[in-house]
């Protein structure tokens, strides 16, 4: 079993939508001697289904295009019942959740969205100023809750937040 699956996603061409696979590739490095599955992806599919149902605490990391640039969020994901419909390639974090339990019979114990405001979506292969400078809290934030899943201290203050830029992440 997998103690955490990071699973981000994000458009490279799409200026800042490219946040997933950029922070995916700064957590494999980061992450590379750990138990810790890194997956990046231009979306939520339902072939990630498989691999949540083997993890004990899944991540879902994306760029947010309605936040405040350069906001980040951190939200507990629960399963939602059923979809009303699904889609064949993009899901939602919570209908990945549906359907590793509908189909593989178990849910991580623990599973969290990150994102971060988008400010540039233009057709363009580098991220804006502002959200580069949120990336070192968001992995801040990726390490506390691998940490909490390999069974260490766990310091995130709740289990909602929203913070407007990198700075108020420096007394968390």
């Amino acid at each position: 079993m997998t103690s955490a699956l990071i699973l981000a996603c994000g458009n490279p061409l799409r200026g800042d939508d490219g946040l997933g696979g950029w922070m995916a590739a700064k957590a494999q490095k980061q992450f590379a001697s750990s138990q810790v599955e890194v997956v990046a992806s231009r979306q939520f599919t339902p072939e990630m289904a498989q691999p949540i149902s083997t993890a004990d605490t899944v991540i879902f990391l994306d760029c947010s295009a309605t936040s405040a640039p350069g906001q980040i969020s951190l939200r507990i994901v629960e399963a939602t019942a059923k979809p009303a419909r699904m889609m064949t390639h993009h899901m939602s974090p919570a209908a990945l959740l549906w359907m590793s339990r509908d189909l593989y019979g178990r849910i991580p114990r623990r599973a969290y969205l990150i994102t971060v405001g988008g400010e540039s979506f233009k057709m363009e292969e580098r991220l804006s100023d502002t959200v580069r400078g949120a990336a070192p809290a968001v992995l801040a934030i990726v390490e506390e809750i691998v940490q909490a899943a390999n069974g260490q201290r766990w310091n995130l203050p709740g289990s909602e937040l929203a913070f407007e830029d990198a700075a108020e992440l420096a007394h968390v």
